[in-house]
């Protein structure tokens, strides 16, 4: 029975009644008759039941079609929800689940009332924290974003696996410009047959070949068959950083055989994050540089939004025989210091100066001195072996070496600022140092890799040579370059020679047919290798705390040992230490940390023998060469201890 049906009969019946009781009435009235009387008032009653219960039944219809009406609603907005891949938990006030929707049980089960908000998430994988009022998480395959209306006491959670995944996508093809450039390509062109050339470009353009089969990438050759330009996407590049570039390993011994141990290495450069191709390539190309300055092998990944990522570096790349590149480096600084309105130098070795930053120093002043120049060392922290050495000619060195104070006054336009053993005003004893120097002015040599950024100096004032062995090296080559006549005397020769048998460990390491050619040179000039090995010789209270530090000798991994105390130790010392442990065969990397003197932070010295150390210590704040490498921390003992051994062991 429809609505219209039941409110006709109820009229009816209204009207039933309503006659039956005037009838009634005035039978009441007009006759006296029991029988009448009550016939009529049995009548009457009837029509009250009828009536009540026509009223009951039509009560109950408009609840049940306001009930239906709820429901439809209610149903539709589910359905418009979970079209819209949407649902909503509803709980109460001790965040006990009280409701949910279709969409909801359907996603995640059909049994959640009753469950805790908390239970619920951790079933997700999810920390529940209601101060969070967002959490993004994926349940069997899908993407979700739940948001949390703590005063509404509800949660929505929408499905965002469409988004989520064009997002992927898009990422993921975006383009990726990288630079490849085979490591001392114009030393392997002066020392190979034109067979073992041809051999080694093709076995590079093999290796390329096969990587452009395994990833989504393209690659063209140029410049002299040395460099390659490769595009890709963020897909490729994803899976070759997850592989950690290992194919550079491939090369490492192409050309090895009985007769040659040449190692063939290559640097690449890889950029991404930037819509505008000309700033990729650009990133690409300054990644690349930044490999090579860091001795090649190696692969930098590089963005405008994030920090570099480094690979590989697993080998020490050949030393170039080529100076080309420090004749004209030589060339230009005489071209500035002929410049009359040129009247200062100061040059900067760095903090806690060794015999290398000393010496270096001590040659760039006799070049200048050669042209009339005011020459200064500012140096206001040294090691105990260089304060003991420039005791022993301070009568000679004194005159020249000034404080930082002292070398912000004197600093302007007219002053040129060299950066020897070092690259960065950071690690001087003058974090100002080019505060008030023109760019032109600059000028760095230095044999570490680099870590930070050396833009501030012109392309062409930089010396960056990672297969030299010393800044001394660097700087005897400069004289024996220079166009104009050095008088070097006795003391400048022996402090150059110093630096390079403490950087070589008097020639058991890192020494090169040009090291003992400029050994050679200097010696000629006066200086003299006993004198030098005098030097470098610890006393019996040296050695006690040597002896002391290696008490805790210790093998993190397999070859790589660590040693450490909470005691005061001057740099030098913590490095005499590290080169130690190495004396035993076997022994492949060492690390030794120390308290540094007049100082609460504590200092990190490491070696290793065909072994980056490198890397080891810029994961725990430091840098440095391949096998020498250091680092400072300002962590606890326990702390820095800690972190050193968790980077030996990330370490392949």
């Amino acid at each position: 029975m429809n609505l219209r049906q039941k409110l006709v009969l109820y009229i009816i019946g209204a009207f039933f009644f309503t006659l039956s009781t005037i009838v009634s009435v005035l039978f009441l009235v007009l006759k006296t008759s029991l029988i009448w009387t009550f016939m009529f008032t049995l009548i009457l009653c009837f029509s009250l039941i009828l009536i009540t219960i026509f009223t009951l039944f039509s009560i109950k219809s408009y609840v049940s079609l306001q009930s239906k009406i709820k429901l439809s609603h209610a149903k539709f907005i589910d359905n418009a929800l979970k079209f819209n891949q949407l649902g909503t938990i509803i709980y109460d006030f001790s965040n006990t689940i009280v409701d949910s929707s279709y969409f909801i049980q359907k996603r995640f089960g059909n049994h959640l009332i009753g469950t805790p908000l908390k239970s619920f998430f951790e079933n997700l994988g999810l920390d529940f924290d209601k101060k969070n009022r967002v959490y993004q998480f994926e349940y069997n395959g899908n993407f979700y974003e739940a948001n949390i209306f703590d005063l509404d006491n509800y949660i929505s959670i929408k499905d965002v696996s469409l988004l989520k995944r064009t997002m992927m996508m898009y990422n993921e093809q975006l383009s990726v410009i990288g630079e490849i450039e085979i490591d001392n390509y114009s030393l392997y062109q002066s020392i190979l047959s034109e067979d073992q050339l041809y051999k080694l470009n093709q076995n590079v353009i093999t290796l390329l070949e096969q990587l452009a089969q395994n990833y989504n990438l393209i690659f063209r050759q140029y410049n002299s068959n040395s460099k390659f330009l490769i595009i890709t996407n963020q897909d490729s590049l994803t899976k070759m950083i997850k592989q950690e570039f290992d194919f550079l390993k491939k090369l490492h011994n192409l050309l090895k055989n009985q007769n040659s141990n040449v190692v063939v290495s290559f640097s690449a450069g890889f950029s991404y994050g930037s819509n505008e191709l000309n700033v990729k390539t650009d990133l690409a190309k300054a990644a690349l540089s930044q490999a090579q300055t860091r001795g090649g092998d190696q692969v930098i990944v590089v963005s405008p939004h994030t920090q570099p990522l480094y690979f590989g570096s697993t080998t020490e790349i050949l030393p170039s025989v080529d100076r080309t590149q420090i004749r004209a480096f030589t060339q230009t600084i005489e071209q500035i210091f002929d410049n009359e309105n040129i009247d200062k130098v100061i040059v900067y070795g760095h903090a806690v100066a060794d015999l290398d930053a000393i010496g270096s120093a001590i040659g760039i002043v006799a070049l200048a001195k050669a042209y009339n120049k005011k020459a200064y060392i500012c140096s206001s922290t040294q090691d105990a072996t260089t304060k003991k050495v420039l005791k022993q000619y301070w009568d000679v060195i004194g005159e020249h070496i000034i404080k930082p104070q002292q070398a912000n006054k004197i600093s302007d336009e007219n002053t040129v600022v060299f950066f020897v053993d070092n690259a960065h005003p950071s690690r001087t004893d003058n974090p100002d140092a080019i505060k008030n120097i023109s760019s032109k002015n600059i000028f760095i040599l230095d044999h570490h890799r680099l870590k930070l950024s050396i833009d501030f100096a012109p392309k062409q004032n930089r010396i960056i040579s990672t297969t030299s062995s010393s800044a001394s090296e660097l700087v005897t080559e400069m004289l024996m370059f220079a166009q104009k006549k050095v008088k070097l005397d006795l003391i400048t020769a022996q402090m150059l020679l110093n630096g390079i048998c403490l950087d070589t460990l008097q020639f058991q390491k890192h020494a090169t047919a040009k090291t003992f050619e400029a050994a050679s040179w200097l010696e000629a000039k006066g200086a003299n290798s006993t004198t030098a090995a005098n030097a470098l010789k610890i006393d019996a209270q040296t050695y006690l705390k040597v002896v002391e530090l290696l008490n805790t000798l210790e093998e993190v991994k397999e070859g790589f040992f660590l040693a450490y105390a909470d005691v005061a130790m001057s740099d030098d010392i913590i490095s005499i230490a590290a080169e130690e442990i190495l004396r035993i065969d076997g022994r492949r990397a060492s690390f030794v940390v120390a308290r540094q003197e007049k100082s609460t932070n504590y200092k990190l010295s490491a070696r290793g023998i065909d072994t980056n150390v490198q890397i080891i210590c810029e994961n725990v704040g430091g840098g440095g060469g391949f096998a020498a490498a250091a680092a400072v921390s300002t962590d606890n003992l326990e702390t820095f201890i800690k972190n050193i051994k968790q980077a030996i062991v990330g370490v392949k």
